[in-house]
């Protein structure tokens, strides 16, 4: 496993005494090194090449899988992760002179999406939750999830779904950059391929981060056994 960062963006620094440094890099540790090391950091499989970011075609369901049913459930036995999901929606609200949507999130349940696949459908099934400092804290463990750790959905027609982790990364939100804007656009569209992605608020007692997590698709995974 690696880091690979996507922008160093950071302003030089003026010099401290090394004792203060030291102090600095003991107390604040990985927040320290994210901020760093820019506005994106990504964690992949250490033989994965850092991909360039693009904009996929939207995926037409998969053949035989018109009838899918709606996420209601959603497994990582490695973080003791067991919720119920629901549908989210959005509202329109005013934000000074603009009208804005905003995504209404549950405070104890994760929630889908309704604008991504359902799964089985061959596309980017889009799952968001809160961590430990807002609401029921559903996704409070998600920086724990390693990659390659295994992820199960279960829909209304009781059908489950196996994934494996391939990606987590952590995006600036608060002054975030053309890239991490654009990075966050990216990953909520259609894509090629199924795979899920989860979203929370990173770190854990904060919101100025988003953690991505990205897992594909797999047949008969270790969970399922």
């Amino acid at each position: 496993m690696r880091y690979s960062s996507l922008t160093d963006s950071t302003p030089a620094r003026r010099k401290i005494p090394s004792l203060i440094i030291s102090t600095i890099i003991q107390l604040t540790g990985l927040l320290f090194f994210l901020s760093a090391c820019g506005d994106i950091i990504r964690v992949v499989p250490a033989d994965t090449p850092t991909p360039a970011i693009e904009t996929p075609a939207p995926a037409e369901a998969a053949a035989g899988q018109e009838n899918v049913g709606v996420p209601s459930r959603i497994v990582a036995e490695s973080i003791h992760l067991d919720a119920p999901v629901v549908e989210m929606g959005w509202r329109v609200v005013q934000q000074g002179n603009q009208t804005i949507s905003e995504w209404e999130i549950p405070d104890n349940e994760a929630a889908w999406h309704r604008n991504s696949a359902l799964p089985g459908q061959g596309s980017n099934v889009i799952i968001s939750g809160h961590n430990a400092s807002t609401g029921g804290h559903v996704f409070g463990e998600l920086d724990e999830l390693q990659v390659g750790a295994e992820i199960m959905l279960e829909d209304d027609q009781a059908d489950s779904w196996f994934y494996r982790v391939v990606e987590k990364t952590i995006v600036r939100t608060m002054a975030a950059s053309d890239e991490g804007r654009q990075y966050l656009l990216d990953i909520s569209q259609p894509t090629s391929h199924e795979q899920l992605t989860l979203i929370t608020c990173w770190p854990s007692w904060s919101n100025t981060h988003r953690l991505i997590v990205i897992a594909e698709r797999v047949q008969n995974p270790p969970l399922a056994q």
